[in-house]
């Protein structure tokens, strides 16, 4: 699924709850954030009238280094409340360069694989995804359970695994304001990006 130009804001609260699981699953850093790319879209379930609202929080720091959120959530129509809850954290380093597309305020963005994956699911939405329907994987704190829960047909090192299996290099472009500083139209979003692999499905 490709998705390009839907949305330039991102809900506060998805946001708020994706930084809140940044601080205490990642841990802090000595960089400065330089950069923060926001995308939305939301979708009509209809065979179940639910609906499913993705967000997705690129922050770029001083290091060279990368946060990119995915944050889905999932919640009833017909039959009101939260469905599910699905937050991924991936970490790792990147670089940019002047657009491809020729916008001048257009940056390429090119994320390398990442070095560190946070996956949190709760809900029954995710009950037919090939994992548990309440979860947790952190491969910088990985432990025998969750190679158990992650490849459940064993594996001699569960987080190397599960980074190369989920962990792919994604290139996006984004809009930077400050590229063009007196043009006020514009605003720090993901323009364009391939989401195919950002989310994470189950198991095999």
């Amino acid at each position: 699924m490709k998705l390009t130009n839907i949305a330039k804001t991102v809900s506060v609260g998805a946001v708020a709850a994706a930084m809140a699981v940044s601080m205490t699953a990642c841990g802090g850093s000595s960089s400065e954030i330089t950069a923060t790319y926001m995308l939305s879209n939301a979708s009509y379930l209809d065979a179940i009238a639910w609906y499913s609202n993705d967000d997705i929080m690129l922050v770029t720091n001083s290091d060279n280094t990368y946060d990119l959120y995915y944050k889905n959530d999932i919640f009833g129509t017909t039959d009101p409340g939260v469905k599910g809850n699905k937050t991924i954290i991936y970490s790792g380093t990147y670089t940019s360069e002047a657009s491809a597309d020729g916008d001048a305020t257009h940056l390429d963005v090119t994320l390398s694989a990442p070095t560190r994956i946070y996956f949190e699911q709760h809900g029954k939405a995710y009950g037919r995804n090939g994992y548990s329907t309440n979860m947790m994987l952190d491969t910088a704190n990985w432990t025998d359970a969750m190679t158990t829960i992650a490849f459940p047909s064993g594996s001699e090192d569960g987080a190397a695994d599960f980074l190369s299996k989920y962990g792919k290099e994604i290139t996006m472009t984004v809009e930077d304001p400050s590229q063009s500083p007196d043009d006020t139209t514009l605003s720090y979003r993901i323009v364009e990006m391939s989401v195919d692999t950002l989310d994470i499905t189950g198991n095999e």
